[in-house]
């Protein structure tokens, strides 16, 4: 499959392998990533790797002729913003076998204006919870642009309602803070999610702050030190957990 990134800026080509299996993330998949002048249409550069699961990735070359860096700007040209989530968008969109589309980013920043003529390559990862994906854009070895991507279906109804929802959260920070504290004699499925976490499981502000840490990777969310004392069961952090991710805090 060939995908066209905005304005002509580059292309990447690549090919799944169809007996991987069918989940938005392409386990398995092998990417054959072509870095192309978009002028003449010689590719410039050929790589052909095996990727981790549940990821993502393509090479783009920027083309001074694209109208993105006419407009922006005249006489120092750089690549907008949008057309870097663009093209981010655009590696997720045709990984996926279905209608989905863009439904919210969070935490993006931008660190490195991009020159025409420079090379990006995106790392996308794909995580199984509210259709998240965390993404990645560098230009060699400096970071460009960063975030958090929401895709939606389109004209699907919802097939779990919040209650599943929820119960599938508890049990994933339930795993969580087994294998963190290393307890024993306890399963994600068995742990008692409105048991309180200080006085009965007997974590301490050490413990909890590691747990918001790997949370916060987890889900790709954001967790204030502030809210660390209201979270005192699985329970409640599972519901803080969904409330960010409908959001897209």
């Amino acid at each position: 499959m060939r995908i066209f990134t905005p304005g002509g800026i580059g292309y990447f080509v690549f090919r799944k392998n169809r007996t991987a299996g069918p989940a938005p993330g392409m386990p398995g998949s092998i990417f054959t990533r072509t870095c192309c002048d978009t002028l003449n249409n010689l590719p410039a550069e050929t790589e052909t790797r095996q990727l981790p699961k549940d990821e993502l990735a393509a090479r783009v070359t920027t083309d001074a002729q694209s109208p993105w860096f006419s407009g922006h700007f005249p006489d120092n040209p750089i690549l907008p913003g949008i057309a870097q989530l663009k093209m981010v968008a655009d590696l997720i969109a045709a990984s996926r076998q279905d209608d989905a589309y863009l439904s919210g980013l969070s935490r993006v920043k931008f660190r490195k204006i991009v020159k025409p003529g420079e090379i990006l390559d995106i790392l996308a990862t794909f995580v199984q919870i509210k259709e998240h994906y965390m993404f990645r854009i560098t230009s060699g070895n400096d970071e460009v642009c960063s975030g958090v991507m929401f895709f939606a279906k389109k004209n699907q109804e919802i097939e779990t309602s919040m209650s599943t929802d929820l119960a599938q959260t508890i049990t994933r920070i339930a795993e969580i803070i087994i294998n963190t504290l290393q307890l024993e004699d306890v399963t994600p499925q068995t742990f008692d999610p409105d048991l309180d976490l200080v006085d009965e499981v007997g974590i301490d502000s050490m413990d909890l702050a590691t747990i918001a840490l790997v949370l916060r990777d987890e889900y790709g969310i954001r967790i204030d030190e502030d809210d660390y004392p209201k979270l005192t069961t699985v329970r409640i952090i599972a519901e803080y957990i969904n409330t960010k991710l409908t959001s897209g805090e």
